[in-house]
């Protein structure tokens, strides 16, 4: 492997086949990574409890798993198993960073493609109720959602009350 491995064992001694076994499995694991640029392994035993922590540098992501289990191989195991998964998806990640969909060469090179742009989903539908400024700042107490659009009874015209930060209310209106 080109990059390096560190196993470190905490109230436990790493014999050969320990690091052969974790050397072994992470290699299997990250076989779909490339620019790896370090691997860590922590071995922990503490009383039955056997704990397997794994860091790996990889396209200036970090991949990081932790399992607990009673016996040794088997958290090395499982722990690799996560540490799998998550290099699947940062390969997938990678890769699609690097060709993003539609890219398989349809443009000429020197063609500028058009940027993608953000695309409007209508949430819902809804005839505003007439209220009054204190109306809608009590209907909007008691809701969770972080607006309310209403008919404001006042000036008959469109109005938004929001939440804010601070604890108050924002109203957005239309000018006169």
């Amino acid at each position: 492997m080109e990059y390096p491995i560190t196993i470190t064992g905490r109230h436990i001694e790493i014999t050969e086949p320990i690091r052969n076994y974790v050397t072994e499995k992470i290699g299997r694991a990250c076989k779909r990574l490339d620019k790896i640029t370090s691997a860590h392994v922590t071995v922990t035993v503490e009383k039955y409890r056997h704990i397997v922590e794994v860091d790996i540098q990889s396209h200036g992501a970090t991949l990081h798993a932790k399992e607990e289990t009673h016996d040794m191989y088997s958290s090395i195991d499982q722990v690799l198993d996560k540490i799998e998964i998550q290099a699947k998806r940062l390969k997938e990640k990678v890769k699609d960073h690097k060709h993003p969909p539609g890219a398989e060469g349809s443009a000429a090179p020197e063609e500028e493609v058009a940027p993608l742009r953000p695309r409007v989903f209508v949430a819902e539908t809804f005839a505003p109720k007439p209220l009054s400024v204190d109306e809608a700042v009590e209907d909007l107490q008691g809701r969770p959602e972080m607006f309310l659009v209403f008919h404001n009874s006042r000036n008959g015209q469109v109005n938004v009350l929001y939440k804010r930060g601070d604890g108050n209310f924002g109203l957005v209106q239309p000018p006169a």
